[in-house]
């Protein structure tokens, strides 16, 4: 029934689609999915590098492209990258994200997707991720958004199918600075609590520093610093 649930929210909500405020912004805030989707022919590209510097030590380095689509859709493909330690099992991600507006002043958003997990080595399994999410924009300046999530074993790590929640927080500091936080539950593969800020002052590029906090143990716990590019 869990597996069902999660290619079920898969399928989009149909109606009249209104196109949501920002024309160009990331796939994400950090790992949740952002309420942003990018304009048609809009690309985005982006390098995510997770790092620790205590023990155990590694760093990690994936590569993500981001194409709006037409119809407030985006499709994006992370590739495998590179880690110096630990398993190397290489995994492309495919995501797909649809997001509109629900009333035609724009502070609530609904934003459906689901990301495909490739493995490109023997062995692993296909996983299947989706979710569903709103958002709220307050002032201008602060932005909630929340939303339920569904994993097949192979995304959790678990060994079990499992759901649960996700949301994040932005608050524009001005208008090349925001501070940020977004999470997932569960004692899982995804479950991270990450703070950090945006940090914008170039126009199209955009810098991500943060600290992910793992709801599994402090060894999990990493810096994480992404750079993006809109084309």
């Amino acid at each position: 029934m869990k597996t069902l649930f999660v290619f079920g929210i898969a399928f989009f909500v149909a109606g009249i689609v209104i196109p949501p405020q920002r024309a160009t912004a990331q796939e994400t805030v950090f790992n949740v999915p952002s309420q942003d989707v990018l304009a048609p022919g809009a690309v985005y590209g982006e390098l995510d590098g997770p790092f620790r510097l205590s023990d155990p030590k590694y760093v990690a380095i994936t590569p993500r492209v981001v194409v709006g689509l037409g119809y407030n859709l985006e499709g994006g493909l992370n590739l495998p990258g590179y880690i110096n330690e630990g398993d190397k099992l290489w995994t492309a991600m495919f995501t797909l994200k649809h997001g509109q507006s629900l009333d035609t002043t724009g502070p609530w958003t609904l934003t459906e997707g689901a990301h495909v997990y490739l493995p490109l080595t023997s062995g692993r399994d296909v996983g299947a991720f989706g979710y569903v999410m709103t958002g709220y924009k307050l002032m201008g300046t602060l932005r909630l958004s929340g939303g339920v999530y569904a994993a097949t074993q192979a995304v959790t790590g678990t060994g079990e199918t499992e759901i649960g929640v996700l949301g994040g927080v932005e608050f524009a500091i001005n208008g090349w600075l925001t501070a940020a936080v977004d999470g997932y539950s569960g004692k899982n593969g995804l479950g991270y609590i990450t703070p950090g800020l945006f940090v914008n002052p170039f126009g199209t590029w955009i810098f991500y520093p943060a600290y992910q906090i793992s709801n599994v143990s402090r060894d999990g716990d990493s810096y994480l610093f992404e750079v993006g590019y809109t084309f």
